[in-house]
């Protein structure tokens, strides 16, 4: 994104003459671009500088087939709660300032993504893991017990109308989805998506808003503290278990079962455990349907990046061939051989504590 359009862009916006002190894009950005920006007043000290976040449709669209307004709606909602987010301040559906791609903005909350020194072999880090491990659930609980429907969380959110009908609306939402944007036949993901129908649980323990998106690398992290929960472009409303499943190695943080019972005690409400290895081994497949849509503005030459074609033909590959060896498995056996290969980046067998 060009500087000096984006400093005028934003003072525009804003009301208010400004400069730009620094601009850098997060690190990878292949599905959208998240630009970090520090502005201040023209001739401002450093002290004055303040921090926000524009968040970009890449060229071609994102991985994810959800419109970024989406995810506006999240942000715009959930400032009304107590659920920690940046605070959200507008909407553009077609900026020049970024060619016509649309863009939010919101406030810039300090911290990190990564904590540091969390697989150290010490006894101390491995009480740093438990109190990530449970930091996080603690989040995802509060998350839960929001009161979607007061919100209007479902004026833009497919409702799933009970608990019962909340599984099999999710795999029957995201089976239309493939259909429509699968590019080739691909067999092996129809014989996948008759097994999850034939392993789709019977009911959720309750509908809440779901994440969709978390774990390492998704929030906000300052102190071991969740300061800003990030990346909501898959939240819907459906089964909390789908959340705890893919947290993206955190159940690996510490031991499964002691973070999962902390979670319920939060949440008030116990998670069945065969949802849990349902949604397990259904983030394969959600993974392989975003790799593939993000393909496609590569084969379409809108965005060249060399990732998208990499993520897009061998990780596409890679999900593929584990929904075809779960194939003749039961649902605990595809959990535990889609755990397996999960890695955790802050864990190791060498590592005290677990």
């Amino acid at each position: 994104m060009e500087k000096a359009r984006l400093e005028s862009y934003l003072a525009a916006r804003l009301g208010e003459p400004l400069v730009i002190a620094s601009l850098a894009q997060a690190f990878p950005g292949l599905s959208r671009e998240t630009w970090l920006v520090r502005i201040r007043g023209p001739g401002g000290s450093a002290g004055g500088e303040r921090g926000l976040v524009v968040r970009v449709d890449a060229p071609g669209g994102p991985f994810v087939p959800v419109p970024l307004e989406f995810e506006w709606r999240v942000y715009e909602r959930l400032r009304r709660t107590a659920v920690p987010v940046a605070r959200p301040l507008w909407f553009d559906a077609a900026p020049e300032v970024s060619e016509g791609r649309a863009l939010f903005v919101r406030e810039l909350v300090e911290g990190s993504t990564l904590l540091t020194g969390l697989a150290e072999a010490t006894p101390a880090a491995a009480r740093r893991r438990r109190a990530v491990a449970f930091e996080h659930a603690e989040k995802l609980a509060q998350v839960h017990r929001v009161d979607w429907h007061a919100l209007g969380f479902d004026e833009f959110m497919p409702n799933p109308g009970s608990a019962r009908d909340a599984p099999r609306r999710e795999l029957e939402h995201w089976s239309t989805i493939w259909y429509e944007l699968r590019g080739r036949a691909f067999p092996v993901v129809t014989e996948a998506l008759h097994w999850f129908e034939a392993h789709v649980p019977p009911a959720a323990p309750c509908v809440c808003l779901c994440k969709g998106q978390n774990g390492v690398g998704e929030e906000i992290w300052r102190d071991d503290k969740i300061v800003a929960l990030c990346d909501w472009e898959l939240a819907h409303l459906g089964d909390p278990c789908h959340d705890l499943a893919l947290s993206q190695g955190m159940l690996k943080l510490w031991d499964r079962e002691e973070i999962i019972a902390h979670y319920e005690a939060q949440a008030g409400f116990a998670l069945p455990h065969a949802n849990l290895s349902y949604y397990i081994v259904w983030n394969a497949f959600m993974s392989l349907l975003v790799l593939h849509n993000g393909l496609k503005p590569f084969l379409n030459r809108q965005n060249l990046r060399l990732p998208r074609a990499t993520l897009g033909f061998g990780k596409v590959k890679v999900y593929e061939h584990l929904l075809g060896t779960i194939l003749d498995m039961d649902l605990e056996e595809a959990a535990d051989y889609i755990l397996e290969g999960q890695p955790n980046p802050y864990h190791s067998r060498k590592v005290a504590g677990g």
